[in-house]
């Protein structure tokens, strides 16, 4: 089966949807609808939010579902899952957008959560993506790809298996890559 963000059936249905949750929030704010032409030079016409109205609900929902997707990552993080496996379920591609810079899928899930690398603050502060360890119970500040779990997850207990796990499965990674270099 198609990944959904690949799929243009399930894309089209994703489309319909937020447009009648733009109207039905519109509609809940108390805006007024008008009747516009279906399309340039058409005698049918179409019951529609105004133009300046619409964009903004758009918006609206947009920044909401964003927030929303945050927590689905965090949650997915608590859970275990890698950045990769995120930014596969997410529908990431590297460097699609700001909002999904990166060299690979994981980074720009990475970029996704915790924002673009290219502002003044993550510049001048760096940036992280907070998130509970279910081992250890402690708020971890993820820092992303950088350095491997022992530098980029901040804030894990000294003895955490997760972490421990985690630092022994990118150790493996790098001796399987020095095993394979000529």
């Amino acid at each position: 089966m198609p990944h959904p963000a690949n799929d243009p059936e399930q894309r089209r249905r994703a489309s319909v949807a937020a447009y009648g949750a733009i109207k039905d929030l519109a509609r809940d704010r108390g805006a007024e609808f008008i009747t516009r032409p279906a399309f340039p030079g058409s005698d049918i016409t179409v019951r529609d939010l105004d133009s300046l109205t619409g964009a903004r609900t758009a918006r609206d929902i947009e920044l909401g579902a964003r927030g929303v997707a945050r927590d689905y990552v965090r949650a997915a993080r608590e859970a275990g899952r890698d950045w990769d496996q995120i930014g596969q379920a997410l529908g990431v591609a590297p460097n699609a957008d700001a909002d999904q810079a990166g060299l690979t899928v994981a980074e720009a899930a990475y970029t996704y959560a915790a924002g673009n690398p290219h502002t003044d603050t993550a510049i001048r502060y760096g940036r992280s993506f907070v998130w509970r360890c279910r081992s250890c119970d402690q708020a971890v500040s993820d820092r992303g790809l950088i350095g491997g779990p022992a530098d980029d997850e901040l804030g894990h207990t000294e003895h955490c298996p997760r972490l421990a796990d985690a630092i022994a499965e990118w150790n493996a990674g790098l001796d399987a890559d020095l095993e394979a270099e000529p």
